[in-house]
């Protein structure tokens, strides 16, 4: 059984149990590793804990009873595992701006909380791609991209693809070709190629096209773990990264000259 099967069983395992005791070890049990994998595997993924995502769809379910059911509040909170009513007012105010006698006097519209799903993309996107192995590296990786899009031009994709694999850490895709069969568009991001996580993972790549490298800077690129990042790098043997120096404007930044010989700025924001 794939990852993105088992973990579909837990988040349809939370789903069925929130109205009641979701327990850590089944959860686990389903995704086939221990609790602390698990729950570190689905942080990473989802750039959320599984307490967040569990206690976010509690509370959207709560949404919907509090505006389409004549259930009292205080019996909402109950049901959704609150003792108090003033606890499920305070969480429920973080995650809607809003209170729940509030919500349901004004029927305001509330930002919809999603169950997520994990989908495959289709073989012919995977390629080559070894979808096991390349799950426990991004998982182990210690860092993830939060947003970025930027165009890179590159006289030869494949290789480029490779060095952005074997540096970064990163996937390529190679998406459009010439008639003799030259790669002539593609991306590379930092996720896993086959992993879509409905509702919660953007593009965060960058465009390759085929053409002369730039010189200079090409991307400017936020990223989670800035020094595990240029840690990450220097094991895989490339040396071409500055050092992390602080900005004035409030981030810490390195920098990475690429296999073409184009710069890509990475900074992360101080806390």
């Amino acid at each position: 059984m794939d990852w993105q099967t088992k973990m579909n069983h837990v988040l349809d395992y939370i789903e069925e149990n929130l109205i009641g005791e979701i327990k850590l070890e089944i959860a686990a049990r389903l995704a086939g590793c221990s609790i602390w994998e698990f729950q570190r595997l689905f942080s990473f993924i989802t750039h959320k804990s599984l307490g967040e995502y569990i206690r976010g769809r509690k509370l959207a379910l709560a949404a919907n009873d509090i505006q389409n059911s004549g259930e009292k509040i205080i019996d909402i909170a109950l049901k959704y595992g609150y003792d108090s009513p003033a606890a499920f007012s305070r969480a429920f105010g973080r995650q809607y701006g809003i209170s729940p006698s509030s919500a349901r006097d004004t029927g305001v519209t509330l930002t919809p909380y999603p169950k997520i799903t994990f989908q495959i993309l289709n073989e012919e996107r995977i390629g080559n791609m070894d979808a096991k192995n390349d799950m426990q590296a991004y998982s182990d990786r210690g860092y993830y991209v939060k947003e970025n899009a930027p165009v890179y031009f590159t006289p030869d994709m494949e290789k480029t693809c490779r060095w952005f694999r074997d540096v970064l850490g990163w996937y390529g895709d190679i998406a459009g070709r010439d008639s003799d069969g030259v790669a002539e568009y593609g991306c590379v991001f930092d996720y896993p190629g086959e992993l879509i996580v409905s509702g919660l993972t953007p593009f965060r790549g960058i465009h390759l096209f085929r053409g002369e490298s730039a010189r200079g800077v090409v991307g400017f690129i936020m990223v989670q773990g800035l020094e595990k990042f240029r840690r990450f790098v220097l094991k895989n043997g490339w040396h071409e990264i500055s050092e992390i120096t602080p900005q004035n404007w409030g981030a810490n930044e390195c920098s990475v000259t690429t296999i073409d010989g184009c710069i890509i700025r990475f900074f992360e924001a101080i806390i």
